[in-house]
């Protein structure tokens, strides 16, 4: 049977060239496949290894913050018994509804008897200085005081709910509150905790 060079040619070089092809870029993408395979397993694995060395640090930071806790208690306590001396002189009484202030300086850490609801309507003593939490300037402590928030006790005990409840009236500064942590701070700042306040946020009115 004599053999259709032409029809030979016409039909089955082009189906080669497409088999040839279609071969080529099978085997070009099995391979950038199993490279991307090896990169994300590569990644992976330096993930793993950030995480366990982040993991690690955590426990030596707490291990730290133990360690300097009672150094840190002790510092407090001598801040605490000069502000009360400072006040003896100055013939200040205490805030009325509290209970003995464990706060290192006047003005900060005021612990009411009981716990305060989300909002005041009004003030109940002294009010704190809001603006010493680090993120919290001039116009966002206003805004915290137009809302009936004054005292970092307040903050302090917010549940999640009542986080939610405050964002909700925050306008252009919702999200601050875990942003910034201010319940952390505010805890505290409220305990009177100053010293271990300043070693995880900075010096106490330091941008």
């Amino acid at each position: 049977m004599a053999i259709d060079i032409t029809a030979l040619l016409t039909f089955g070089l082009p189906g080669l060239v497409v088999g040839l092809a279609l071969g080529w870029a099978l085997f070009r993408g099995t391979a950038k496949l199993e490279l991307l395979q090896a990169q994300h397993d590569q990644a992976a694995s330096r993930l793993a290894s950030a995480g366990a060395e982040i993991a690690r640090l955590e426990k030596d930071l707490a291990s730290a913050r133990d360690q300097v806790k009672p150094l840190a208690d002790e510092v407090d306590r001598l801040r605490r018994e000069k502000a009360a001396r400072k006040a003896e002189s100055a013939g200040t009484p205490p805030p009325a509804d509290s209970a003995p202030s464990t706060a290192p300086l006047p003005g900060i850490g005021w612990k009411p008897g009981r716990k305060l609801p989300t909002f005041l309507e009004a003030p109940i003593g002294p009010t704190d200085d809001l603006s010493l939490l680090k993120g919290v300037g001039p116009r966002l402590a206003a805004r915290l005081r137009e809302i009936g928030i004054f005292y970092f006790a307040q903050i302090a005990d917010w549940s999640p709910e009542e986080v939610k409840l405050v964002d909700a009236k925050l306008d252009n500064f919702r999200g601050r509150i875990e942003k910034d942590h201010l319940i952390e701070q505010a805890k505290l700042l409220a305990s009177g905790r100053l010293t271990e306040y300043e070693a995880r946020f900075g010096k106490l009115g330091s941008e």
